[in-house]
């Protein structure tokens, strides 16, 4: 039985129509839209349909009928000879009728057709056998037939419906794959998709990301190098995967492709020798190229072969990497903005730095050597990178209330007396009131509060003592007494650089957090005192020109 079913599966619901028939223990044909028995199938321990079914004069018997069954919306059972009837059910591929099942079924008036005693002649069956194997199975009339071809009508409509559902239910199964797929990576993206990201980590998180989705050998990422606001980022490549041409060769392939991204979808090219890119169909036949988007222009452009296990990319591949396109687009934007941000952010601190050089030109440069001071002693504590940064700020404008002090007292050659310290000494405070309403400076303002704390708790403006110092206030503390110690001044030239270790070493423990002061004195001071002698440079012509000593 196995057998005679391979042809009636040429439609997803005839298998399961023929099980049914086949448990209903009736015989069925398959009749091709010229009339032609394709295939036959004889009900169980049945000589007389199987005879039937092989007989050469049935096709001839069909045919006068064979219009009226493809032009009938539902064709109606047809006696074929007296006794004799098939009901013909539509078979039908991608909604066009292309034959017939027919269900064979007898009525006790067979036995008396001049047809069945020549379908016994042409078996070579005794008519009267022939005829005791017939009439027990035979229906009682017309009207049974009639419910038996409605009840297999509906049957395969039913198996039909559920064919089509099943179908709907796999395309929908596979769409669902293919935008759990995309959503997947659009997850994964995001998630490292912040403006503190490292941009080229995420760039190559990105392509070694997309490598392992599409499973191709390997990726590309080129950016153009017409957009400035990308910074250094402009003209970068990124790759996952072993590409076998030299960087070089892949950034000029690259730098052609990005021209011809005319819309913000990426697409397989079929032949890459139809390109005018040199190197291009040496590189690969095929290639999917998906932009990098922004603004009606390409920030850049991704590329890659086909896959490794020798499957061709999609339509939903390319669909894929435009959304990777897409959300790159998203990422460089928010890193650019926040380049224009923080670029910003940077010149009002620089500006409020010149605004206090501009009141004392003799501790000019003195801000941006505590700056660096604190970063380098920052990184010898471990910090993180985000904290070091922060710390930097801080160091940069914990001098900014200087703004508030009178330039008669700022500027005073010479010992202070107690007074006027006492009026330098609310300096930190004034800084805080200058930065505490700016919401991004807010965690800059220990150092800026505390630089002047002491570790035995003599310092101001607070008395603070050890720990209780906030540890910006106690890094940037040594950072700006080290750079006092060491810097030109009107009235006294700088120390030399061992003295002022040895004094932090002698301080340690009172004036400095020992532990800092024990890692300040590993840093390499080489960039320090350049940045010491270019101030002096600057600062000895205007001394002289004012009258004041060597």
């Amino acid at each position: 039985m196995n057998q005679s079913l391979t042809n009636f599966e040429s439609v997803a619901c005839d298998i399961d129509f023929i099980q049914r028939c086949a448990a209903l223990n009736l015989s069925l044909i398959s009749v091709d839209m010229t009339g032609n028995i394709i295939e036959s199938l004889p009900r169980r321990d049945a000589p007389v349909e199987e005879a039937l079914l092989a007989w050469p004069t049935l096709t001839e018997l069909i045919g006068p009928h064979l219009e009226d069954w493809s032009n009938a919306g539902t064709p109606n059972p047809t006696e074929i000879f007296d006794g004799c009837w098939i009901i013909p059910i539509a078979q039908t591929q991608r909604r066009r009728r292309v034959g017939h099942h027919g269900a064979v079924v007898f009525t006790s008036d067979i036995v008396r057709s001049e047809y069945f005693h020549r379908l016994c002649d042409y078996a070579q069956l005794d008519w009267k056998a022939a005829s005791d194997l017939v009439i027990p199975t035979a229906v009682t009339d017309q009207r049974e037939i009639v419910r038996t071809a409605s009840m297999l009508q509906w049957m395969a409509e039913d198996l039909r419906s559920l064919v089509n559902q099943t179908n709907d239910i796999g395309k929908l199964s596979n769409q669902l794959g293919e935008t759990y797929e995309e959503l997947n990576l659009v997850y994964t993206l995001s998630a490292h998709m912040t403006v503190t990201e490292a941009p080229r980590t995420f760039l190559r998180d990105t392509c070694n990301e997309l490598q392992q989705v599409l499973n191709v050998p390997w990726i590309a990422m080129w950016l153009t190098e017409s957009e400035d606001r990308l910074s250094d980022l402009r003209g970068s490549l990124f790759t996952a995967g072993d590409v076998g041409i030299t960087p070089t060769e892949l950034a000029t392939i690259g730098q052609c492709l990005v021209g011809l991204c005319q819309s913000e979808h990426g697409h397989v090219i079929d032949d890459t020798s139809s390109l005018s890119v040199p190197g291009v169909a040496e590189l690969s036949c095929r290639l999917l190229v998906a932009p990098i988007p922004m603004d009606g222009k390409s920030l850049g452009v991704i590329f890659s072969p086909d896959k490794l296990d020798g499957l061709q990319l999609t339509s939903v591949d390319s669909k894929l990497v435009s959304a990777a396109g897409q959300n790159l687009s998203i990422f460089l934007e928010n890193a650019m903005l926040y380049d224009d941000v923080q670029e910003m952010f940077m010149g009002t601190l620089r500006a409020m730095v010149s605004a206090i050089d501009a009141k004392d030109s003799y501790t000019c440069g003195h801000s941006e050597r505590v700056a660096w001071g604190t970063r380098m002693l920052a990184v010898e504590a471990g910090l993180d990178a985000h904290t070091v940064e922060r710390i930097y700020l801080s160091a940069l404008v914990h001098d900014v209330g200087k703004i508030g002090i009178p330039e008669s007292v700022l500027c005073k050659p010479g010992r202070l007396t107690d007074e006027e310290f006492e009026i330098i000494k609310t300096h930190p405070e004034i800084g805080v009131k200058i930065l505490q309403e700016v919401n991004q400076m807010q965690d800059l303002l220990p150092g800026v509060l505390h630089h002047h704390e002491r570790f035995d708790g003599k310092g101001y403006p607070h008395r603070l003592s050890g720990e209780q110092i906030p540890l910006f206030g106690r890094i940037i503390c040594l950072a700006d007494s080290f750079d006092a110690m060491s810097s030109y001044r009107t009235y006294r030239d700088g120390m030399p650089l061992e003295k002022v270790l040895a004094e932090i070493e002698r301080c340690a423990g009172t004036q400095f957090d020992p532990d800092l002061a024990a890692m300040f004195k590993k840093l390499d001071f080489g960039p320090y005192c350049k940045m010491v002698e270019e101030h002096r440079q600057r600062v000895s012509p205007l001394d002289n020109v004012l009258g004041g000593g060597g």
